[in-house]
């Protein structure tokens, strides 16, 4: 398994969860802007075993991560559809 930052799975689903409900653009450009915007306000949880992706997600979990990577995904959103790069 190659070295994987667990952080960005967790945005690309939170991501897909949060934009279901939100009237923007869901282009992808909008959408990696979201992500870069978000990733960058979230500690990085790198892993190179299955062992440690799979402590990586139980992790996830707790609460505050939960908290943070809700604020962070909803600000980027918020964002990239305020002032999308394109127009």
């Amino acid at each position: 398994m190659a070295l994987v930052n667990m952080m960005e799975r967790f945005v690309d689903e939170k991501l897909d969860d949060m934009l279901r409900f939100e009237n923007c653009c869901k282009c992808e450009r909008c959408i990696e802007d979201m992500k870069a915007i978000a990733l960058n306000k979230l500690p990085a949880k790198y892993v190179s075993t299955h062992n440690g992706e799979l402590f990586s997600k139980l992790d996830s979990t707790i609460r505050q991560n939960t908290v943070d990577l809700n604020i962070a995904v909803a600000a980027a959103i918020e964002a990239v559809a305020k002032n999308p790069s394109h127009k």
